[in-house]
């Protein structure tokens, strides 16, 4: 009995921990399409997530929508909702899970069940059925607990996101010499949350690159550039401006350096990483 009372509270302890967690995110993203549907908004299901986020406190938007200043200046703030399907033959199960900006899955509902056999019904039942758990959750947006955000990884993560941050780029204008001491970055902490990851890019040429067997593709702004990988809706790195019109200041996620063009249409990108070793990246032009 004192064995089961042990391991019930470990697992209520283990919740209360996630919920608190959750409170240090302002926004809840919801797409147009569930990966499961056919459709936008099938069955109604993305319109009736993002009711239920706001239902139960968040403040959910739209991925197309047009995003408030404070998310476009640090996307991190955000979670991403997704619905997964684990339907049966008889029964519809849908689990809700929040995705952080780097990929993370941090929150996952119980599954939520429905026997109904009309199929917008069932969606509908097991959905509100998997937010019975968002709603214990008794969540409350707390922006002290923002600066967790950008602390909170260890080495082993940091790597990992070293290797997904490539970021692929072509000249819109004539290459010009920098010196080695524009091109060498003087300081990188080890976490840095992107500036701005939303740079408008209306109307903006698109430059298409190749690295490691993945494509990426980059658009040009005002501002710089914003890169993203091939499939990908939004950024994960910005180039921004630096004086001169072929050096740039390399933003992404947890990294802050330099980039700069070489003559035949490479970008060359180097940071410090957490050991505060100099890192070069070099990713070359595609003709596609």
């Amino acid at each position: 009995m004192k064995k089961t009372a042990f391991i019930l509270l470990m697992i209520l302890g283990t919740f209360n921990i996630s919920a608190q967690e959750l409170n240090q995110y302002k926004y809840v993203i919801v797409p147009e399409e569930f990966e499961l549907s056919k459709e936008v908004n099938q069955f109604q299901l993305n319109a009736l997530t993002k009711f239920l986020f706001e239902k139960f406190g968040f403040e959910a938007i739209m991925k197309r929508d047009e995003k408030p200043l404070d998310l476009q200046e640090n996307y991190c703030l955000g979670l991403s909702a997704k619905v997964k399907d684990n339907s049966g033959l008889f029964v519809t199960k849908l689990v809700v899970q929040l995705e952080d900006c780097r990929g993370n899955i941090v929150f996952e509902t119980k599954e939520g069940r429905s026997r109904e056999k009309d199929y917008k019904k069932a969606h509908h039942e097991a959905l509100r059925d998997a937010f019975s758990d968002i709603e214990d959750l008794n969540y409350q947006y707390d922006p002290a607990e923002v600066s967790t955000l950008s602390t909170t990884n260890n080495k082993s993560k940091t790597e990992e996101v070293e290797q997904a941050e490539i970021a692929e780029a072509v000249p819109a204008t004539e290459q010009r010499e920098t010196s080695n001491e524009a091109k060498t970055p003087t300081s990188a902490p080890p976490e840095l949350v992107v500036e701005n990851p939303m740079i408008s890019s209306a109307s903006a040429k698109e430059l298409s690159f190749e690295k490691d067997a993945k494509s990426y593709f980059l658009e040009k702004s005002e501002t710089g550039y914003s890169f993203f990988q091939k499939g990908s809706e939004e950024p994960f790195a910005v180039l921004a401006k630096s004086g001169d019109e072929n050096s740039f200041i390399y933003k992404s996620l947890t990294r802050q350096g330099v980039a700069y063009f070489e003559e035949n249409g490479n970008l060359v990108v180097e940071y410090l990483n957490s050991e505060n070793k100099s890192v070069k990246q070099v990713y070359k032009a595609s003709s596609n």
